[in-house]
C-alpha cells in the first residue's frame, strides 16, 4: 500500500502543499513553522476523517483540511476525499494510522519515566491496556467504584456517593417506616382532624359557655330564692325562739315518766293487793298449820308411852326368845332327870351301889336345876306376854289403829315424821309470814314515794306547757316541729348562700341578707338574666360540656403535637432530602414537593431511583470490568505475541543497533518493552541512550506496522523520528530507512534538521522538497536529488 497522490489545497494558513509522492525515501525539509506538521496533519484527515479523534496531540485547525489524497492498495487505486477513507480499503483504523503509520518528534522524544514507556509501547503496538485501563478507570469514574474493593466511593471527586447512596437509602426506609405509621396513624389526616377538632371545640365552647350563663342564671334564681327563704325564716324563727327541742325532750320524758309511774303505780297497787291477799292466805295456812300441831302434841305423851312400852316389850321379846327355848329344853331334861334319877335310885337301892346311888343324885339335882330354869322362864314368857298387851293398849290410847305390836313402831315413826313436818312447816310458814308482811309493807311505802313523783311530774309538766302557751306536748310538738323545719329551711338557704358567697362580716340575719343581695348582684353583672333561659339549664349537660371541652382541647393538644412532630418529620425527610448531592446522579436535586403520605411516597421512590441508579452504574461498572480485566489479560497476551522473538523487531532492532542487540520481547507482568544484549542481560528501555531508545521504539513500529499490513510493505510518515540521534545512529537510522525502502516501503520523511536535509539527501541521494515559512506570500517545493 502507497501514496500515488498527497496533495493539500487548504488547511488553516497551510495551503497549495502539492510535495511528490515517489517510491522509496522523501524528505519534506523547512524551518519550525513551515507547515510540516500542519501538512501532516491535513495528511492523516484527509486519509481518515476521524484520525482528528484520536490524534495527540490534537489538530492545529479546527476546520477539516481540503485536497486530493490517493492511495493504492492491491493494485487498485483509492482516492479519499472524505466520502472514502483509510478503514474502507484496508485494516488499517483510524488509531492505527495515528499510533503506527506515523511518527512525530513527541512520539520518540520521550521522557524516561516507566509508565510513560509503557503507555507508548501499547500506543505503537496498538493495544488496548492503556484504553482498557482509561476504560476501567471511565467504569470506576463511572461507577463511582473504589480502586482496591471496588466498593461505591464515598470521595468528593465522586461526589460522596457512597455517603449519598448510604444516606438515600437510609432515609428511604426512615420514610417508608413513616409512611407506615401514617398509614397506621392515619397521621395524612392530622390538619384535617385538627381542623375538625377546632370546629368542635369551638362550637362546644359556645354551648359550655350558653350552659355557664343558664347556670348563673339559675343559680342566680335559686340563690335569690334561699335568700328569700333566709329572711322570711328569720322572721318567723323569731316568733318561735321559745320552744326548743330540748324542752318538747323534757316534755316528751315527763310523760313518758309519768305514763311509766303511772302504770307503775297501778302495779304496786296490785302488787300490793296481790301481797296483802298472799299475807292473809299464809296466815290461813299458819293457822291450820298450828292447829294441826297442836292436836298433834297432845298425842305426843300418849306416842311417848306407847314408844316406852314398845321399848318395855322389845325388852321382854329378848328374854322370852331364850326363856322359851330353856322352857323347852329343861321340861325335857326335868322330866328325863326324874325318870333317870329314879331309876338310878332304885337301882341303887337294889343294888346298894354308890356310884349309882350318887349318880341318881346327880341326875335329881340336874333335873331340879332344870325345873328352877324352866319357872324362871315360864315366868319371863308371861312378863313377856303382859308387855305386848300393854304395848297395843298404849298405841291405841296415842291413837294408833294397830292390830299388832309389829304396826306400832310404823305407827310411832309416821307420827314422829308427820310431827317434825307440820312444825317445819309451821316455822317455814311463819317465816313467809313474816317476809310477806315485810315486802307488804316496802311496796306501800314505795308506792307512796311513787305517788309523790308522779305529782312532782306533773306539777312540772303543766309549768312547761303554760310557760309555752299551749295545751298540750303535741302543739308543743308542732311548733318545735314548725321551727326546726323554719331553721332546717334558713340553714339550707345560708349554707347555700354561704357555700356561694362566704359569710359576711355580720351577726345579724338583716345584715347578712344585705351582703348577700349585694353578692347576687354582682353574681350577675355580666349576664343579661333576662336573656338567659334559666331552665336550659342542665348540670349533667354542663359537666358533659366541659369534659368535652376539657377532652376536646387535649386531644387537641395532642394533635397539634403530633401535627407538630410531623412536620417536623416532613421537614426533617425534606432538609435530609435537600441536603443530599443527587444532581449528579439523577440530573436533579430532591425534595418533598409534596408534605402529604403521597409526597413522601413519591420522594422515597426518588431516592430509589438515586440509590438504584447509583447501584446500577456500580454493578454495571462491576460487571464491565470484570469484563475489561479478562480483555485486558488478552491484550497482554496479545502484546506479548507481536513481540515475538524472531519477529522484525527484534530484526530491525538489531540491525538499526549494529547487532549489538539481538531480541526485542514484551514483559506482560511489568507491562514494559524489555531487550536482550549481545551479552545475554535484558536491558529495560529506561536504562537505554535516548538514541537507543528512538532506535527501539521504530524498530517496534517498523515491526507492528508490517504485521498491520500482512507482512505487506506499505508507507510510513515521519516527522523528525530521528531528531535526537547522534550523527553515527543519524546514520544508522537511513541506513536502516534505505533498506526498508529497498523492501518496497514508501517512506515520506519530514525534518527540521539540517544534517538531514544537507547531508543525508545527498548521501543517500532522496527526493527533497524544501518548504518554506508560512509568511512568505506562497509555498514553493524545491525538488533536487
Amino acid at each position: 500500500m502507497r501514496l500515488m497522490t498527497a496533495e493539500i489545497d487548504r488547511y488553516g494558513p497551510l495551503y497549495d502543499c502539492r510535495p511528490p509522492c515517489e517510491d522509496g525515501v522523501a524528505v519534506l525539509s523547512g524551518p519550525n513553522e513551515a507547515g510540516k506538521t500542519l501538512y501532516l496533519e491535513a495528511l492523516l484527515q484527509l486519509l481518515e476523517p476521524e484520525a482528528s479523534k484520536v490524534m495527540d496531540p490534537a489538530p492545529r485547525v479546527s476546520e477539516a483540511p481540503t485536497g486530493r489524497i490517493i492511495v493504492e492498495n492491491g493494485g487498485d487505486q483509492y482516492e479519499c476525499d472524505g466520502d472514502t477513507s483509510l478503514c474502507d480499503i484496508s485494516a488499517i483504523e483510524p488509531r492505527h494510522l495515528q499510533s503506527v503509520f506515523v511518527v512525530q518528534d513527541n512520539d520518540l522524544a520521550l521522557p524516561s519515566d516507566q509508565e510513560y514507556y509503557t503507555s507508548l509501547i501499547e500506543k505503537l503496538g496498538d493495544i488496548h491496556t492503556t484504553e482498557i485501563n482509561a476504560i476501567q478507570s471511565e467504569l470506576k469514574d463511572r461507577g463511582r467504584l473504589t480502586d482496591a474493593r471496588l466498593n461505591i466511593s464515598s470521595d468528593q471527586s465522586y461526589n460522596h456517593a457512597g455517603n449519598v447512596h448510604d444516606d438515600a437509602e437510609a432515609l428511604a426506609e426512615d420514610i417508608r417506616e413513616y409512611t407506615a405509621r401514617i398509614e397506621e396513624e392515619s397521621l395524612d389526616e392530622l390538619e384535617a382532624r385538627r381542623l375538625r377538632l377546632k370546629r368542635q371545640l369551638r362550637e362546644s365552647r359556645d354551648q359550655l359557655e350558653t350552659q355557664k350563663q343558664a347556670k348563673t342564671a339559675a343559680e342566680y334564681e335559686r340563690l335569690s330564692g334561699q335568700l328569700e327563704t333566709y329572711q322570711s325564716t328569720s322572721d318567723r324563727l323569731t316568733d318561735l325562739e321559745s320552744f326548743d327541742r330540748d324542752t318538747l325532750s323534757e316534755l316528751r320524758e315527763l310523760r313518758n315518766d309519768l305514763n311509766r309511774d303511772r302504770a307503775d303505780l297501778e302495779d304496786l297497787e296490785s302488787q300490793i293487793e296481790s301481797k296483802e291477799d298472799e299475807v292473809e292466805e299464809i296466815e290461813a295456812t299458819l293457822e291450820d298449820l298450828e292447829t294441826n300441831e297442836t292436836g298433834l302434841e297432845r298425842r305426843e305423851s300418849a306416842v311417848d308411852d306407847a314408844r316406852t312400852a314398845l321399848e318395855t316389850y322389845r325388852n321382854h321379846q329378848n328374854e322370852a326368845t331364850g326363856a322359851e327355848r330353856r322352857l323347852t329344853l329343861t321340861k325335857y331334861v326335868t322330866v328325863a332327870g326324874l325318870l333317870a334319877t329314879g331309876g338310878t335310885g332304885v337301882a341303887g337301892a337294889i343294888t346298894g351301889s354308890l356310884p349309882a346311888l350318887g349318880f341318881g343324885a346327880v341326875l335329881l339335882l340336874t333335873a331340879i336345876a332344870s325345873g328352877v330354869i324352866y319357872y324362871q322362864s315360864s315366868q319371863r314368857l308371861t312378863a313377856f306376854e303382859t308387855s305386848r298387851e300393854a304395848v297395843l293398849r298404849t298405841a291405841r290410847d296415842a291413837g294408833f289403829d294397830v292390830e299388832s305390836v309389829e304396826e306400832v313402831a310404823p305407827a310411832i315413826e309416821s307420827f314422829d315424821g308427820q310431827l317434825s313436818q307440820v312444825r317445819d312447816r309451821v316455822t317455814r310458814k311463819d317465816q313467809q309470814l313474816q317476809d310477806a308482811e315485810g315486802e307488804l309493807s316496802d311496796l306501800r311505802s314505795e308506792k307512796s314515794d311513787l305517788e309523790s313523783q308522779i305529782t312532782d311530774q306533773e306539777g312540772r309538766f303543766e309549768d312547761l306547757l303554760e310557760a309555752a302557751d299551749v295545751e298540750s306536748i303535741d302543739e308543743y310538738e308542732e311548733q318545735v316541729d314548725a321551727r326546726e323545719e323554719l331553721d332546717s329551711d334558713r340553714q339550707t338557704a345560708k349554707q347555700s348562700l354561704v357555700d356561694r358567697f362566704g359569710t359576711p362580716d355580720a351577726d345579724d340575719p338583716d345584715a347578712k341578707a344585705t351582703a348577700w343581695e349585694q353578692d347576687l348582684a354582682e353574681l350577675v353583672a355580666d349576664v343579661e338574666v333576662d336573656d338567659v333561659d334559666a331552665d336550659t339549664y342542665d348540670e349533667s349537660r354542663l359537666q358533659e360540656l366541659e369534659e368535652k371541652v376539657e377532652r376536646l382541647g387535649e386531644e387537641l393538644d395532642d394533635l397539634q403535637a403530633q401535627l407538630t412532630e410531623h412536620d417536623d418529620k416532613m421537614d426533617g425527610f425534606d432538609r435530609r432530602a435537600r441536603e443530599l448531592n443527587t444532581q449528579p446522579f439523577i440530573g436533579r436535586s430532591l425534595g418533598l414537593d409534596s408534605r402529604s403520605k403521597d409526597g413522601l411516597e413519591m420522594l422515597a421512590s426518588d431516592l430509589d431511583t438515586v440509590v438504584d441508579e447509583i447501584e446500577e452504574d456500580a454493578e454495571l461498572s462491576r460487571k464491565a470490568l470484570d469484563v475489561f480485566n479478562r480483555i485486558e489479560v488478552q491484550e497482554e497476551q496479545k502484546l506479548a505475541n507481536l513481540f515475538d522473538p524472531d519477529g522484525p523487531a527484534s530484526q530491525t532492532f538489531e540491525q538499526v543497533t549494529g547487532g549489538r542487540y539481538t531480541e526485542v520481547a514484551y514483559d506482560a507482568e511489568e507491562h514494559e518493552i524489555v531487550v536482550e544484549r549481545r551479552d545475554g542481560r535484558i536491558l529495560t528501555p529506561e536504562v537505554l541512550s535516548q538514541g537507543t531508545k528512538d532506535q527501539l521504539y521504530f524498530a517496534t513500529r517498523v515491526s507492528l506496522a508490517q504485521q498491520l499490513l500482512g507482512n505487506e510493505s506499505g508507507f510510513l510518515l515521519l516527522d523528525d523520528p530521528f531528531l535526537a540521534a547522534d550523527p553515527e545512529r543519524l546514520r544508522q537510522g537511513f541506513e536502516t530507512l534505505q533498506q526498508l525502502a529497498d523492501d518496497g516501503w514508501q517512506i515520506l520523511y519530514l525534518t527540521a534538521k539540517q544534517e538531514v536535509s544537507e547531508t543525508m539527501v545527498n548521501e543517500y541521494d532522496l527526493v527533497h522538497t524544501q518548504m518554506e515559512s508560512l509568511s512568505s506570500a506562497t509555498q514553493s517545493a524545491d525538488i533536487s536529488r
